[in-house]
């Protein structure tokens, strides 16, 4: 068999046929698009601070890594190395990593440190109940922050201790388990030694949640979080499908943990691109999924209705409430990824003509059984009305050419 699904097809429709199965792992490529910077990112700002607090003048366009051997003549560059020569003590790392996070007004007013596309997507599908579990390995507070802009309000775990106070995964709306700990918790981890072994009740939970999710990875590469790569490695035995997605070509260590058995990538692709278009996929396979009684019985009190001389409000009743449906739908569904090509138009299309198909019935119905056209006004109005739905198109999908 040479033909495969694209992943993001098989993805959308499991999360849509089995809503909170899967979890996400999400690593610092989920917030680099909002402002936050990398793990290395975060060492070349350092080592900049270093070299001017040695009264070094190092150009921004130069080579801080050259220049860093030079003056540690040799000593290796990492982020858990840095990190801990800088501030040695907890309450130091958290005062040092404070400014990587929290935005200014400037920041602010650029849009920058503040939920990005991917973490507006996440609290989507969230609200929809599409996921429950997200596991992430960033300090940052973005997910949080998305989440409560959409009324959620998340089951946080960011501290061992807080394991064993945690209401079950199956209870809550949303949990979000901060592995590394959270910027403002004293609780971090942040070197080799403390990213090597999770305590006991952070790995069980974790292992736990490997076993009986699905899991979607997206920004993490692996390299520096040792105990996290143990335990998927550990989690041999997967009840459910694993999907890694990269923006760029894999690591050593993300091409050993992806050539398992079962797990399928999708690559060059951003956390800003990814999720939203992966909310839009599951949106327009749910969308095909109304019951098939529900619109039954609206063709029922349609053809029922349609023929009385006296019932002609209760019919526009009817398809003012579809009417009122797909202004909502159109005016919040989120901006979906379009890259103006083909592929990418047909799949606008593909979600628009799906959420307009229960209208479509209806008013085929409608006209078919209006013989004596004692309705024409409102079919008039329908067309119309569907018509003006284009201006309140956040994504600009009905008004391109």
């Amino acid at each position: 068999m040479n033909f495969a699904l694209d992943p993001r097809i098989t993805l959308a429709t499991g999360l849509a046929a089995q809503p909170g199965v899967y979890a996400l792992l999400l690593g610092s490529g989920a917030s680099t698009g909002a402002g936050i910077p990398t793990g290395w990112g975060v060492v070349e700002n350092l080592v900049r601070k270093v070299a001017a607090a040695a009264n070094e003048n190092l150009e921004p366009t130069g080579d801080w890594e050259a220049w860093w051997h030079s003056y540690s003549k040799g000593e290796e560059l990492g982020y858990s190395s840095l990190l801990k020569q800088l501030a040695s003590t907890a309450p130091a790392r958290q005062a040092l990593l404070k400014g990587f996070f929290e935005p200014s007004a400037d920041d602010r007013e650029d849009g920058l440190k503040v939920p990005g596309p991917a973490h507006r997507a996440i609290a989507e599908l969230v609200v929809r109940g599409t996921i429950r579990v997200i596991i992430t390995t960033n300090f940052d507070r973005l997910i949080e922050q998305a989440l409560e802009a959409e009324g959620v309000m998340p089951q946080v775990i960011s501290t061992d201790a807080a394991f064993a106070n945690m209401e079950p995964l199956q209870h809550t709306k949303a949990t979000v388990i901060k592995l590394h700990g959270d910027y403002a918790n004293l609780e971090q981890r942040n070197t080799v030694e403390e990213l090597s072994k999770y305590p006991k009740a952070t790995s069980a939970q974790l292992g736990r949640v490997l076993d009986e999710y699905g899991l979607v990875v997206s920004g993490w590469s692996g390299e520096w979080d040792h105990a996290l790569v143990a335990a998927i490695e550990a989690s041999s035995n997967r009840r459910y499908p694993f999907y890694w997605t990269a923006r760029s070509e894999l690591g050593a260590v993300a091409k050993r943990l992806t050539a398992r058995g079962g797990v399928q990538t999708v690559s060059s692709v951003t956390a800003d691109d990814c999720f939203p278009d992966l909310l839009a996929r599951v949106e327009a396979v749910e969308s095909l999924t109304e019951p098939p009684a529900s619109l039954d019985l609206k063709l029922a009190r349609l053809k029922r209705e349609l023929p009385n001389p006296i019932r002609h409000l209760e019919v526009r009743d009817l398809f003012e409430a579809e009417m009122l449906a797909l202004r909502t739908w159109v005016t919040e569904r989120p901006r979906s990824p379009f890259d103006n090509t083909i592929a990418g138009y047909d799949l606008e299309l593909d979600a628009i003509a799906v959420r307009f198909q229960s209208l479509f019935k209806l008013f085929a119905t409608g006209i078919l059984l209006d013989r004596d056209r004692q309705h024409s006004d409102l079919w008039v109005w329908v067309v119309q009305q569907a018509l003006n739905v284009r201006n309140n198109d956040p994504s600009g999908a009905f008004t391109r050419e």
